[in-house]
């Protein structure tokens, strides 16, 4: 099944929030729309709770618009945490599937909503360098890297023509689903610190080493055990005929 958010969601989904927070970010960057304090992120409606793995005065950078939208804690060195999320695009979301059912909905979901419409629509020649299913804290999870040219947390100053510059990222990122939404949790694959030249590995056997980086900062997380009824879709506890149970099965 493919996704479009701009349908799904009437083209509101805080797109200049999500361009900060997902491609090149300024130093001085900051657009908050929860709650942070004493290290501890609110999103609105209490959506999710998250305490800031970058100690309580990160750079933050989060937008949303209702229960669609991202938060990222960055520092100067280079490291970055985010949360993207939205409400659950798939009727079968959550519900009581086969393992592969429900990392092949976290990858359409990746596929279709996180990286055509976030990575790709913000930063420019994005690309997914790797992709597989796996598991997250015991659930199933769908676990990429991207390469992202130009969008690395930090700057530098580039003295031969006096601009700031940014280096590429290779973004980490695991999907899951949680209380009606889905979350994709990021961090830097690869923090690359001063001016040499660096690149990840793809094919290298540890290339999701990110994960245990991402298990520590989903440690500090807390979830809304269920979405406010306006913002939920069509969910497998309530039913729907079995037409429309083939057309969800069959598009994944």
């Amino acid at each position: 099944m493919a996704f479009s958010l701009r349908q799904r969601f009437g083209g509101t989904v805080g797109a200049a929030a999500l361009l900060l927070a997902l491609g090149a970010m300024p130093v001085h960057a900051a657009l908050v729309r929860g709650d942070f304090s004493d290290g501890l992120y609110t999103a609105p409606g209490q959506l999710f709770t998250v305490r800031s793995p970058l100690g309580p005065s990160p750079r933050l950078v989060d937008g949303f618009d209702r229960s669609v939208g991202s938060v990222t804690f960055m520092d100067h060195s280079g490291e970055l945490f985010g949360v993207v999320c939205t409400p659950d695009l798939d009727i079968l979301a959550g519900a009581d599937n086969d393992i592969e059912t429900s990392q092949a909905i976290l990858r359409n979901w990746f596929r279709e909503a996180a990286f055509g419409s976030f990575f790709g629509g913000t930063v420019p020649d994005a690309e997914v360098l790797r992709e597989e299913p796996g598991d997250f804290e015991g659930q199933p999870a769908w676990i990429a890297v991207l390469h992202l040219p130009g969008a690395a947390p930090s700057a530098r100053y580039d003295e031969t023509t006096g601009r700031v510059t940014r280096g590429d990222s290779w973004r980490g990122v695991v999907v899951i689903s949680r209380g009606g939404h889905t979350y994709l949790l990021m961090t830097e694959a690869l923090v690359v610190t001063g001016e040499g030249e660096a690149a990840f590995d793809a094919s290298a056997p540890g290339w999701n080493g990110f994960v245990a980086k991402l298990a520590q900062f989903y440690s500090g997380m807390t979830f809304q055990s269920s979405e406010p009824q306006t913002e939920q879709g069509p969910r497998f506890a309530e039913q729907p005929d079995q037409d429309t149970l083939s057309r969800g099965s069959r598009s994944n």
